[in-house]
């Protein structure tokens, strides 16, 4: 298992350090999620969260008790929560009203194409090597790459390289270090499906991972496909929302 370091180099986000799933059965779900990824389940205020690898990696609530968008929501971590809202709004995205964090603060901001994703404020930081079931990777599907591009690089200080593969796929990067991927909405996405952050659940064992959720209920995607980072293979869970899970074969993921 990696060692874990405190990560105090960046100012700007950095991660995806957590994910929240807002479902209408938020006990079936993690029961799902459970089977397929591990993950120990406790509830806290009527929120369930999740651990992986001893550690807390996501958090499940009902919807009527979130923000009312059912589905994933992907977290980034900041180190000062009102510097990093006044850039958002500096760089034409939007602050929703905020959300429920539970141990840190937290926020849920669009980009300027309407994309939602949240940024969160904690005492302390970390950098590891995702082990499985931990959030590993998040990737923005958009239809619009020069905005997204210009957004994330002025709120944030990203850095996106070129498009490679056969759909275009390109990183996010801070100090050099892949950890996100951003992805032009794909011919097979259906046009009524809204741009998106997606996340990713390292898995030891791509093809067993991909059997145990479609086993459970799940509605598989997109059959596990070697990518620049590893081999994935993308899902709808068994309320409906789009996850991928993700054997990772680079170590470009510990922004």
């Amino acid at each position: 298992m990696p060692t874990t370091t405190t990560d105090d180099a960046s100012p700007t986000a950095v991660g995806p350090r957590w994910a929240s799933l807002a479902s209408t059965d938020p006990h079936a779900v993690a029961s799902f999620y459970r089977a397929v990824l591990g993950w120990a389940i406790t509830e806290t205020s009527g929120r369930l969260i999740a651990s992986a690898a001893g550690k807390p990696v996501a958090d499940i609530a009902d919807i009527t008790t979130a923000d009312g968008f059912a589905g994933w929501l992907i977290h980034f971590d900041v180190d000062d929560l009102d510097t990093a809202l006044t850039a958002v709004s500096d760089a034409a995205g939007a602050v929703l009203p905020s959300a429920d964090g539970g141990s840190v603060e937290t926020a849920v901001v669009t980009d300027p194409n309407g994309t939602r994703f949240a940024l969160r404020a904690p005492a302390t930081r970390h950098r590891e090597r995702p082990a499985h079931g931990t959030l590993a990777w998040g990737e923005l599907i958009t239809d619009d790459v020069d905005t997204s591009a210009a957004f994330y690089r002025d709120a944030f200080g990203w850095g996106l390289t070129g498009p490679s593969g056969s759909l275009g796929r390109r990183e996010w990067q801070t100090h050099g270090r892949s950890f996100s991927g951003l992805l032009p909405r794909p011919p097979a996405m259906p046009a009524e499906t809204p741009a998106y952050w997606d996340v990713y659940f390292a898995v030891d064992d791509i093809e067993a991972a991909a059997a145990a959720a479609t086993g459970h209920g799940a509605i598989r995607l997109m059959p596990p496909t070697l990518i620049e980072i590893g081999t994935i293979a993308v899902f709808l869970d068994p309320a409906g929302a789009v996850f991928t899970l993700v054997q990772l074969t680079t170590e470009e993921t510990i922004a």
